[in-house]
Parts: C-alpha cells; sequence; structure tokens
C-alpha cells in the first residue's frame, strides 16, 4: 500500500503552476497580444470607415475586395518596447545620409517599424492574400472577401480598416507622334540647336541656364555623388537612344511583385508608353534632340499604375509601396503624375484624409522632395498634390499661359494650390515604340519632371537643403511670387534666382495685410547673406520706427511691425513708408495703418 506525502503533493502541484503560468503567459502574448476581450459585430461600423460600410452593404458576401488593415501597436500593446529598436528595417547608405542631412531625427529614427509578424499570421487565415506591408502606417493592405471583415474587426490589435483608394487618370491631352527633326527649330541658337525641341520647356524655368553651368543632377561638380530621383508611373521602356546614358540604380514593379518595370506578359500593349515619355521628360538625353533637366542624376523607376483601356488606374496601396521603397533606397526625389480621382470628394482634399496624401507628407518629414501633377481636370485638384509639403505643378504653355486642362485649388481648407507651373502643352519626349523618333505631349504629367528636374539642379547645388527649404526658394523667386493665385500658384520657378546665382535679385511678398491695424508682415528672400536696413517714415519724412540696422541676413526671413514707433508707442492711422536697403539695392514700400 503507497501512502501519499500531503507536503510533498503540495510542492509538486506548485511546481508545475510555476512552470505552466509563465508557459501560458508567453503564448498569451504571441497568440492574442491585446488582453481586453473579442469585440463584436457592433464594432464593425466603429472599425470601418464609412465607405467601406457603404461597401459591406452593398456587395454580396463572397465578393472580394481590397482593404487596408490598421494595427493599434508594434506588437504586445507595445510591451516590448525594450526590443523594438532591434526590428527596425535597417536603411540604405544613401537614405541615412539623407537623414542626416536633411531631418532632425535621430539615428534611432531613421529605420521604420515593420508591421508585427504575428499580427499578420492572425489575419491570414482570413484573407485572399496580403497584398503590401506598410511601415509608414502600421498596416497592411489585403484582399478579403467581404463575409470576413466583421471577423477581422473583431480581433483586438486591428485598429481601423479601410478601402484601398483608385484612381483613375484619363489620357492625357493631345497624344504623341513623330515631331520634326530639330533642326526645323525656328528662331535656333546655338543653345537653342544644343537643346533641340527641349529649349523651350527647359529655358521657361531657367534650367538651360543651370545646365550651361554644368548642374545637370550628376554631382560632378561639386564632387558629390549623383542625385537620386525615384520616378513612379506605368512602366518604362529603356531601349530609346536618349536613355542610353541613364544610370538606373534599382527597379521595382509593384503590380507584379518583381524588378521588371518594362513591358511583361499580361500587360496592355501601351502599359509603359506614359511612364517612359514621363522619364524621357527629366532624363532624356540626345543633343540636338532631348535634354532633360535632370539627365545626369541616378534613377529609381517603380511601377505602380495599371493601363487599363481606356484608363490608367492607380491602386493606392501600391503608391504608398512606391514612395516606401523609394525612401529605403534613399530617394532625395519623388516625382508621379496621377490623375483625377474617384474615390475621395473635395471635402477630404484637406492636406489630411487621404492616404497618399499622408505618405507623402511622412515621405517629405524624412527628407524627400514630392513632386506631383496638380491634376488634368481643370476644376479638381487630386490627391496628393493636396499635400501641404508636397509640391502640385500645374501646366501652362510655351507663352506662359495657363493650359485649359490645368487642374487648379484651393484644397478644401483654403491653401493655395498648384504651388507652381511649367510647360505642358507641346512637351518634348521620347516617342514610345521607336529608338530615335521623339514627340511632343500636353498633360500636367509632363510639367511635373520638369519641376522635379529643377530640383535634382538645385539640390546638386545645395545638398543640404531640406524639402521645405527647396519649397520655400522656389516658391519666393516664382515669377508670381508677390501675387499668388489658384490657377497659376507661384508661377514659374525661376531656377537662377532660386538657386542664389542671380546675386542681385532680392525677392519679396509685399506686406500682408495692407491696410493693416494690428501688426503686418514682410517676407524676404535673399540667395546669399546680405546687410539689411530697414527704416519706415511718415508723410513728413521723419523717422518712426528703425526694424533692422545693416544686420546681417540669410535666405527666407519674415520682419513684421506691429504699429508702434522707436519709443513702444502706437502710431495714428495714416500713410508710412518703409524703406529697405540692402548691399546698393534700394526700394520703398507704401504701408496704411488704420486703427
Amino acid at each position: 500500500m503507497c501512502v501519499r506525502n500531503p507536503a510533498r503533493h503540495l510542492y509538486s502541484r506548485t511546481l508545475c503552476v510555476m512552470i505552466a503560468v509563465p508557459i501560458a503567459c508567453a503564448a498569451i502574448v504571441y497568440a492574442s497580444p491585446d488582453p481586453s476581450p473579442i469585440r463584436d459585430g457592433q464594432d464593425v461600423r466603429r472599425i470601418c470607415s464609412d465607405r467601406l460600410v457603404r461597401l459591406i452593404t452593398s456587395r454580396s458576401p463572397e465578393k472580394k475586395v481590397n482593404v487596408w488593415i490598421f494595427f493599434i501597436d508594434h506588437g504586445g500593446g507595445d510591451r516590448h518596447a525594450g526590443i523594438t529598436s532591434t526590428r527596425r528595417v535597417p536603411v540604405s547608405r544613401r537614405a541615412a545620409r539623407r537623414l542626416s542631412m536633411r531631418t532632425s531625427l535621430s539615428r534611432e529614427e531613421y529605420g521604420l517599424l515593420p508591421p508585427w509578424r504575428p499580427y499578420i499570421e492572425r489575419l491570414r487565415p482570413h484573407v485572399e492574400r496580403v497584398r503590401y506591408r506598410s511601415r509608414y502606417f502600421n498596416a497592411v493592405s489585403a484582399e478579403v472577401e467581404v463575409r470576413k471583415i466583421s471577423t477581422i474587426c473583431s480581433f483586438p490589435f486591428v485598429k481601423r480598416l479601410d478601402l484601398v483608394g483608385t484612381y483613375r487618370r484619363g489620357v492625357d491631352p493631345g497624344p504623341g507622334r513623330r515631331d520634326e527633326p530639330a533642326s526645323s527649330v525656328q528662331g535656333g541658337t546655338v543653345q537653342s540647336d544644343r537643346y533641340g525641341g527641349s529649349y523651350t520647356q527647359l529655358n521657361q524655368i531657367e534650367a538651360t541656364r543651370l545646365l550651361d553651368l554644368g548642374y545637370n543632377g550628376s554631382g560632378s561638380n561639386k564632387g558629390l555623388e549623383p542625385v537620386l530621383v525615384c520616378v513612379m508611373d506605368t512602366g518604362f521602356d529603356l531601349t530609346h537612344e536618349a536613355f542610353s546614358h541613364l544610370s538606373v540604380v534599382a527597379q521595382r514593379d509593384f503590380i507584379q511583385g518583381d524588378s521588371v518595370t518594362s513591358n511583361e506578359p499580361g500587360d496592355a500593349a501601351n502599359q509603359d508608353k506614359h511612364g517612359t515619355t514621363v522619364l524621357g521628360t527629366i532624363a532624356g538625353y540626345h543633343e540636338g534632340d532631348l535634354i532633360g533637366p535632370a539627365w545626369g542624376a541616378d534613377y529609381l523607376l517603380a511601377k505602380t499604375e495599371f493601363m487599363n483601356p481606356p484608363d490608367v488606374r492607380i491602386e493606392e496601396d501600391y503608391w504608398v509601396a512606391g514612395i516606401e521603397w523609394a525612401d529605403s533606397c534613399g530617394a532625395d526625389i519623388v516625382t508621379s503624375s496621377l490623375g483625377y480621382i474617384d474615390w475621395y470628394t473635395w471635402e477630404d482634399l484637406d492636406g489630411n484624409k487621404p492616404l497618399c496624401t499622408r505618405a507623402a507628407d511622412r515621405a517629405v518629414s524624412r527628407g524627400i522632395i514630392v513632386v506631383n501633377s496638380a491634376g488634368n481636370q481643370r476644376d479638381s485638384l487630386i490627391a496628393p498634390a493636396d499635400g501641404d509639403s508636397v509640391i502640385a505643378v500645374g501646366a501652362v504653355d510655351r507663352y506662359g499661359y495657363i493650359t485649359f486642362f490645368s487642374s487648379r485649388g484651393p484644397t478644401f481648407d483654403g491653401r493655395i494650390k498648384p504651388e507652381l507651373v511649367a510647360m505642358g502643352m507641346e512637351v518634348r519626349s521620347v516617342l514610345k515604340g521607336t529608338t530615335d523618333g521623339y514627340s511632343s505631349y500636353a498633360g500636367t504629367s509632363f510639367s511635373a519632371p520638369l519641376v522635379a528636374g529643377l530640383c535634382a539642379q538645385i539640390l546638386e547645388i545645395h545638398p543640404e537643403w531640406s524639402p521645405v527649404e527647396m519649397r520655400q526658394a522656389l516658391l519666393f523667386t516664382a515669377s508670381r511670387s508677390g501675387n499668388p493665385d489658384n490657377t497659376y500658384g507661384y508661377g514659374l520657378p525661376r531656377g537662377m534666382a532660386a538657386s542664389g546665382f542671380d546675386f542681385e535679385e532680392i525677392f519679396f511678398c509685399d506686406g500682408i495685410p495692407n491696410p493693416f491695424s494690428e501688426q503686418m508682415s514682410f517676407q524676404f528672400y535673399f540667395p546669399t547673406p546680405r546687410p539689411v536696413t530697414m527704416r519706415i517714415y511718415d508723410c513728413r519724412g521723419a523717422l518712426v520706427r528703425t526694424l533692422d540696422d545693416n544686420s546681417l541676413k540669410d535666405r527666407m526671413w519674415t520682419v513684421t511691425w506691429d504699429g508702434t514707433n522707436d519709443e513702444g508707442r502706437q502710431v495714428v492711422s495714416g500713410v508710412y513708408f518703409l524703406d529697405f536697403i540692402s548691399s546698393g539695392f534700394r526700394k520703398t514700400y507704401k504701408l496704411v495703418r488704420i486703427r
């Protein structure tokens, strides 16, 4: 007969509990990181966006839709914060250089955390396929049956669901055709003969003057590595003679998931036409026929748009994937040409709602200059051109007049759009399907790469400039900087002035508001540091206030007058004059005070 020892039995049970509890806790952390209870079906409307809810109620349960699934954290309620830094995706050497030069991020913030793998694995049985994993938004895009959406909403680690936006860009105005040889260009000079049919589009934004000085994005003038430009479009055929010089660092097809951006089996016959002509505008080089403003730069080519005759369809998650890829590769500039939006309303275009707009702004915060076409819809702005950090570009003709198709602003929150314009009618580029043909095209799809190319030239001169500094320099020196509107924006960019090579010029915006009651402000832009003296006089010529006395000013700055004199007393209503003196330059501004 075996007699149990109660003390030994109690010890054994305690030991088992001590071993089992940590194992169970570890399993819970992995399998269900959030200890909160599973949500019920009533949470679906709160978790899903309104447009997804509308789609759920209108489609049969077996239909498949593409959705964004956003997570609440990066794993276990971020309880593992101590090890998250080891999970950050490393950045390339070029990306690290850009981040260190043009952002205030710490080195630990360079790499971004990917969505947590256990969350994705929990989703896999309920989705057809995971399309893309976004580090910018801690989300995945996935193809899902409508009937599975409520189940996905029930997971405690799912923060929000939304539809993947779809955009359609109609055919750009003016189809391409073979142009006459460059020798037929009227009024040809030595310089215009060199640039061929591309002379006007370059000269209009002063890109020719920078090219003549050797600034083409190559970095060779300053012994730097080339500027890295990412072009996001429909695909690229690089067999044309104007691309024989092209330095392509990497290519990525986000539609078929490979590194081939030229036409592949299953693609529409003209899939790579639009991207090829856009690339020719910024990067083509064949003397006497075509020269792009940034023909010496390095390039990343991203295939992010479907050709679906008779239009182009852009899936939002491919666009986001493209710009995140460009970021990780170290891109300095991203240029893309989207068209009208059939998913967002004008009320959504406030710079904060469209996911592609938020992705563009995130890229800018990481030191990338983002240039986007304003659109060809005349009265309809597009995303991501509505972003407050995005340089949106409209289209003018060779005489500087706005084209009939160029999209106008403002954004829903009242900001001026586009920022700039460039030639978008009769723009010279390569003729797709030939190895030596050239053609003329129309659309903001072609004005945007011209401005992006100018940015590459200026960035070669000022490699330390952040995207905000680049944007400010271009806007303050543009042709309509003193009187911007929602048709032309700030006007045609002036490459020489923005780069600082026009040393004699000083750019300013007239006092705002004028007349004023409380205070008024002037904004100035100096390409190079200058001493400044600013004094305010009344109608009798008596000195009222000295705002600056020979102090050194550098680049863009703002001066404000609060209506007080040198003794701190408020002046009476009336007319006053601001006398501005700097390095031999003198100008007088009329101010009106109303109390």
